[in-house]
């Protein structure tokens, strides 16, 4: 509802319809071609799976061309005429405009164990994934015959290291990249072993019902235990069985509802 006063960014176009006449509208949902047949970016796995939650009609396209994405990134969703992204900015905007909020009614402990749950994913172990596939030679070269292999033969080299070295880049600005092997995975247990802990035998993460939360942890953790990808990470989570179990509980439940 727009109020007398400024309009802050996150205001919706004037263009934009009334919620309850929105939901039935799909939206574009652009993300990256699959990796071994399967959704392998933790954060478009993460939308995918909360849109499936929410009920929210949406159609895939397939890119990899970053230059159109709103923030230079993917994933990100066209909804009427306007592009956002950033899964968690896409989430808001969809729960303000078409009145659907699978969170609703959490309590503020709820609210505030999920923000903390999402930073561990989302700023911690979603860096030490990438590690496990960029940086770590075990997980590099089956992953990277994965994602160049098509590419054509004359530049696929150049492409493979040039890729490699950005994200080496990108992972020591952001400090994950800083450390030996022992030590990445060191952490990356440790944030492992908190999350089955927090999780131990309940259904969902925050208890009894789904949230927005367990669409987080199954991006990251799916991407890290379902993939035919074999890491020191994968090693490390299988140590806990009830991830398996939990990450296969919700694959199936995405495939029912799906």
């Amino acid at each position: 509802m727009r109020g007398a006063g400024a309009v802050d960014r996150y205001a919706l176009d004037a263009s934009d319809v009334q919620a309850g006449e929105r939901q039935a509208l799909p939206v574009t949902f652009v993300r990256f071609p699959p990796v071994w047949g399967r959704n392998v970016s933790p954060f478009a796995l993460k939308l995918e799976a909360w849109l499936k939650l929410a009920d929210i009609p949406f159609e895939v396209e397939f890119s990899s061309n970053l230059a159109k994405a709103p923030k230079g990134k993917l994933p990100y969703i066209v909804d009427g005429r306007r592009r956002i992204g950033d899964s968690t900015l896409i989430i808001e905007h969809l729960k303000r405009t078409r009145g659907i909020d699978p969170d609703a009614g959490l309590s503020r402990r709820d609210v505030a164990e999920s923000l903390a749950l999402q930073r561990l994913f989302e700023e911690h172990l979603y860096f030490i994934l990438v590690y496990s596939r960029w940086i770590d030679d075990e997980g590099w070269a089956p992953m990277s015959e994965a994602f160049f292999g098509l590419v054509p033969a004359p530049v696929r080299a150049v492409a493979r290291t040039m890729a490699r070295e950005r994200v080496r880049k990108i992972l020591h600005l952001q400090g994950i990249g800083r450390h030996d092997r022992d030590e990445v995975y060191h952490l990356a247990r440790a944030d492992l072993a908190a999350v089955a802990e927090l999780l131990a035998d309940r259904p969902f993460f925050l208890g009894d019902r789904i949230t927005t939360l367990d669409a987080i942890a199954y991006g990251c953790l799916a991407n890290i235990l379902l993939v035919p990808l074999e890491t020191e990470l994968k090693r490390i989570a299988l140590e806990w069985p009830s991830l398996t179990s939990w990450c296969e509980a919700m694959e199936q439940g995405l495939k029912d509802d799906g």
